[in-house]
């Protein structure tokens, strides 16, 4: 029997380790846990049988812990920590399904191990009765919920006729939905930020924490379907909406896992079977988070009338002056003002407004081409490249910050950089990384080449250019994978071999740190996506 510990309290795990027999036949620790989100990581991967769980921990209880099991997993068993005042809570617990429990300051070894005796020849004789009927009935009830979803996903991003969308309703038993119908497009803020930091152990973790926040509200206005989209990002659809709901997730989703969302509403669609252009309006106006900021609900109704095309605010000769004679200041004052005004009007699709922005980027990154250098050389600023902030930024305040902030790194790499020859060993291992950039390179290998130790070279290199050798050999690979993207005869794979990574994940983690997007998304965008 497999057996996991959660526990806030450290002792009480070695405690209760220490009690289970580590050589026993009858029960093996699978992991620890200090918390609710640890332990539904660790039961995401790893098959348990009984979970020893607290009541009272951070981030997420015990209670809430039994919840989740008891829906996602309802064979396994639960045996609740106890202190004497959490009896209300134990109370509570049993009635969620807890199978037992026993109080923490009074554990009895004997007493421990007769209870985790007793769980387990409870599963033993449930397993046994378990008919195959049963079994089977299981699977059909989470698949069939699963494929529901997956078929209603396919239909709000895909083009179906009203035929195939009615003979879905019938096969899963679904009503129309009352008319008027409105989607809600929903995003968690900062999804990256969240996922890269690893507070939620995983991606699949956080989407599912938020959509059974999100699923508990809907529950409560009635007729209403949650589909989740990708990359935290949600579909409801629902008929005659009430506004408090889109509130009332709000207030959920933060109070509950300090956690922010932004949504996006269609305007009501008399037919109620327009599901895809009910959301495609949703997500329209949820991409205008760009202009609102976060934590807002944005109706379709109140964007302001497009452009639907943007003369370049700017003129080019007068910028490229302005950066000649490292007028920074004045650079920054022109990107202050435009900003401001495009916050008032807010009348230019966000895509075509970050497309706008890459063009003002070009002019910077001409002006260093001129003298031999590279927008990737310079420094980067908060860690970020510019074109993944450009295509990331999730408002344009964010965008427009950050792109002030980083005209002085700019300027000061420019004055650094922009007259000065590299000294001829500097030179030869450019050479060589841009000759040699298929190949397997090492720092050794090249300062063995120009008669310097590692480290000397090292040194000497982000002296000179800015860059660590390995940054600037991901310079140079990129460089080529751009161009080659846009030939599409070279699979992923081929271009990624081609440029010197053996693993192709490895080489679109690489691309989209510098792009902000992955390969296959940089190959849309060229070969149709761009926005005239």
């Amino acid at each position: 029997m497999r057996i996991l510990i959660v526990d806030d309290e450290i002792l009480v795990r070695i405690g209760l380790k220490t009690i289970i027999p580590m050589d026993s036949n009858e029960f093996q620790v699978i992991g620890e846990a200090a918390s609710g989100l640890e332990a539904l990581a660790i039961l995401e991967n790893h098959p348990c049988d009984i979970v020893l769980t607290d009541i009272r921990m951070p981030e997420m209880d015990g209670l809430a812990l039994l919840k989740i099991i008891r829906e996602r997993w309802p064979a396994m068993k639960c045996l609740i920590l106890s202190n004497h005042s959490d009896f209300t809570y134990v109370q509570m617990a049993l009635r969620l399904g807890a199978t037992e429990y026993i109080t923490k300051l009074e554990i009895n070894p004997s007493e421990l191990m007769q209870k985790l005796r007793a769980i387990k020849e409870q599963l033993q004789i449930e397993k046994q009765g378990q008919s195959a009927y049963t079994k089977l009935e299981q699977k059909v009830n989470q698949y069939s919920s699963e494929v529901k979803e997956k078929r209603l996903r396919e239909l709000v991003l895909g083009h179906s006729s009203r035929r195939e969308i009615e003979q879905e309703f019938i096969e899963f038993q679904l009503e129309p939905f009352p008319a008027p119908l409105s989607a809600i497009a929903i995003q968690i803020e900062s999804y990256d930020e969240l996922t890269h930091n690893n507070r939620y152990q995983s991606d699949r973790l956080l989407t599912y924490t938020v959509k059974n926040v999100l699923s508990e509200i809907l529950k409560k206005y009635g007729n209403g379907e949650l589909l989740e989209i990708g990359g935290g990002k949600f579909c409801v659809l629902m008929g005659q909406l009430n506004p408090d709901v889109l509130q009332e997730m709000q207030n959920a989703v933060h109070t509950f896992l300090k956690i922010s969302i932004s949504c996006g509403v269609s305007p009501p669609m008399e037919d109620p079977y327009l599901l895809q252009q009910a959301y495609e309006k949703a997500d329209y106006s949820l991409s205008y988070r760009f202009y609102f900021g976060r934590l807002c609900i944005i109706p379709y109704q109140q964007i302001p009338f497009a452009a639907h095309r943007l003369s370049e605010p700017w003129d080019e000769e007068d910028l490229r002056k302005r950066i000649d004679e490292q007028d920074q200041s004045g650079l920054q004052q022109r990107l202050k003002d435009w900003t401001q005004e495009l916050l008032i009007k807010k009348d230019v699709p966000p895509l075509l407004l970050r497309e706008t922005w890459l063009s003002l980027l070009h002019i910077f990154s001409r002006s260093l081409k001129a003298e031999g250098n590279d927008i990737y050389s310079v420094t980067l600023h908060e860690n970020q490249y510019p074109y993944h902030v450009i295509r990331n930024a999730e408002t344009l305040q964010d965008l427009a910050d950050w792109f002030i902030g980083w005209i002085p790194v700019f300027m000061a790499y420019k004055r650094q950089h922009g007259k000065e020859k590299l000294r001829p060993e500097i030179q030869t291992v450019i050479r060589l990384i841009t000759e040699q950039y298929n190949l397997p390179m090492k720092v050794t290998d090249l300062a063995s080449k120009v008669g310097y130790t590692e480290n000397y070279l090292s040194i000497l290199f982000k002296k000179e250019t800015g860059k660590t050798i390995t940054d600037y050999m991901t310079n140079v690979r990129m460089k080529m994978a751009r161009e080659l993207l846009k030939n599409p005869d070279f699979k992923i794979f081929e271009i990624s071999e081609k440029i010197g990574y053996a693993d192709p994940n490895h080489f679109s983690r690489s691309f989209k740190q510098l792009e902000g997007m992955y390969p296959t998304e940089f190959r849309k965008l060229y070969f149709g996506g761009r926005t005239s």
